[in-house]
């Protein structure tokens, strides 16, 4: 066992802890006078229990990470689970980006799963209220039960919105019939749902109160993610810790404890990198069965993400060699990839119908014309040009976006601070570069083949918000945000992996420590400001 690192892991655990103790625990009672009492006495012991928490959590941590010999495979999912419950608490539900219309999606297909009537139809419509019918009239349609349509989660945390999570937690739903949410539903796969549909249809079968069902809701979505990264984490066939890094990053975190359909794509596309890794680099003979699994991950992942489209060319590392014959190769890429775009086709054929045939284009928020695909036809130099300024004035907001700089619906108050990013940085840079002994299987061609797919698909998602969500009077592009990019994330980490780049120091488990702690102080800190908003 190594003492002199484990002296070193125990203190920096130690410092860890001070640190949190000297900026949070001794200024507590200056903090909560801002927190009215009685009123509010919940939020007040609530932020109290969060500091003690996450105090005791970065405790355990070291002493198991410092203690132990090794790290354990167990450890991954465990951890990663536990983080996610503290952003499932410490930041409300509605705090992520879009979270109430994936909510609400999900409260369709759970419905549909219960058996019971999803959306409004025309017999509810005629004897809807006026407020019913102006809902849908505005887009709304889904039913939900009479209890569940209520105020106090906002997309700005407060102390209403931590009052009532916390006070409410464990009521009981006395709905006397149904009724239209405001919420337009989001149009996609609805697999992609399942997850916070199993969660709320739960709560619905055991009769619980809206609070305890929304938040039954994020955590089995959390549940799915933890176990779609622990799967990657397992089948990687090397550097498993850029699985762990990317899954352990505040945003990834944040979007996996929320309602977020960006959940179920990062992580199905963590899995798609790993599949595709262990059967190009470890697997002896390639099966049908391997094959299935391949083209079922491109069925889920593709057609509710056309951006990601191009991700699909990893499939591309796995030598013909690996099949019984040239044939059985060419048999299988075909399948696979007929598979694919006819799954894409089926899901975006109404939309792709629509972009590419309108001649004019109207973006609803600015009320101003928007870009069309014969713009981007016809004037090709000056699309280049946006695209061009937007790399040069949003790349380094994409960077901090994709880290988690900016939390709560990408609320400028509730930021994580420079170091914190510096620190993310530190445990992506040393999970992906090589250690004495480890045999680096990526060819050049390979690396360059990544990056030419990355590439294609941030180009796909910033030509997704060019046409769909950016006016013509922009000289940037509008709309994109680092979470897009998080799938793509783990491709460009492994192209680092080179012979030529050694550490002879093992410091996995200090980089994976710090990215826990960096969670850790940010929630804490985004509490501390968000429980004085009243």
């Amino acid at each position: 066992m190594n003492l002199t690192g484990n002296k070193k892991g125990l203190a920096l655990t130690a410092g860890s802890i001070l640190v949190l103790a000297f900026l949070f625990l001794l200024p507590y009672h200056k903090t909560i006078i801002g927190i009215p009492s009685p009123e509010f006495e919940a939020v007040r012991r609530f932020y109290w229990w969060l500091i003690l928490a996450g105090c005791g959590f970065l405790f355990c941590l070291g002493a198991v990470l410092w203690i132990s010999k090794k790290l354990y495979h167990w450890m991954y999912p465990v951890v990663i689970l536990i983080l996610g419950v503290f952003y499932l608490i410490a930041l409300p539900p509605f705090t992520a980006p879009d979270e109430a219309a994936h909510f609400i999606s999900s409260y369709r297909l759970s419905s549909q799963i219960m058996g019971k009537q999803a959306v409004a139809d025309e017999d509810y419509l005629s004897q809807a209220t006026k407020e019913e019918k102006d809902r849908i009239d505005h887009g709304a349609n889904v039913l939900v039960r009479s209890g569940d349509d209520v105020n106090g989660f906002e997309s700005e945390p407060g102390q209403f919105s931590y009052n009532m999570m916390i006070t409410q937690l464990l009521s009981k739903d006395n709905s006397q019939g149904v009724t239209v949410r405001s919420e337009i539903p989001v149009n996609t796969s609805p697999i992609i749902y399942l997850p916070q549909a199993i969660g709320i249809a739960l709560a619905r079968v055991f009769h619980m109160g809206y609070v305890p069902m929304v938040m039954l809701g994020r955590f089995f979505n959390l549940l799915a993610f933890t176990a779609m990264s622990y799967m990657a984490f397992r089948i990687m066939p090397f550097k498993k810790e850029v699985i762990m890094a990317v899954s352990a990053l505040p945003m990834t975190l944040h979007l996996a404890a929320s309602y977020s359909y960006d959940t179920g794509f990062i992580g199905l596309a963590l899995m798609l990198l790993a599949w595709c890794f262990y059967l190009a680099f470890e697997k002896d003979e390639v099966t049908i069965k391997d094959t299935v699994i391949l083209a079922l991950l491109l069925i889920l992942l593709e057609p509710g993400k056309i951006v990601y489209l191009p991700l699909a060319g990893i499939c591309l590392f796995i030598p013909s060699a690996k099949f019984q014959s040239k044939k059985r190769y060419w048999i299988s890429f075909a399948c696979v990839l007929g598979a694919m775009l006819l799954a894409v086709f089926l899901v975006n054929h109404l939309v792709l119908g629509i972009w590419a045939t309108r001649t004019e284009s109207y973006i609803g928020w600015s009320e101003a014309a928007g870009y069309t695909v014969s713009d981007v036809i016809n004037k090709p130099y000056d699309i280049v040009m946006v695209y061009y300024k937007t790399f040069v004035t949003q790349l380094d907001y994409y960077l901090v976006t994709m880290l988690g700089g900016f939390l709560g619906n990408l609320d400028p108050n509730l930021t994580v601070p420079p170091f914190c990013l510096l620190l993310l940085c530190y445990g992506l840079f040393i999970s992906v570069v090589r250690r004495e002994g480890e045999v680096v299987p990526f060819k050049r061609w390979q690396k360059l083949l990544t990056l030419l797919l990355v590439f294609l698909s941030a180009c796909l998602i910033l030509a997704s918000m060019l046409l769909g969500y950016t006016p013509r009077e922009m000289t940037y592009i509008t709309g994109v945000q680092g979470r897009y990019f998080i799938p793509l994330l783990p491709l460009v980490l492994l192209t680092i992996f080179d012979k030529r780049l050694v550490l002879t120091v093992d410091l996995r488990k200090s980089a994976w420590f710090l990215q826990c702690f960096v969670s850790i102080y940010a929630l804490i800190r985004i509490c501390s400001t968000a429980c004085l908003r009243y």
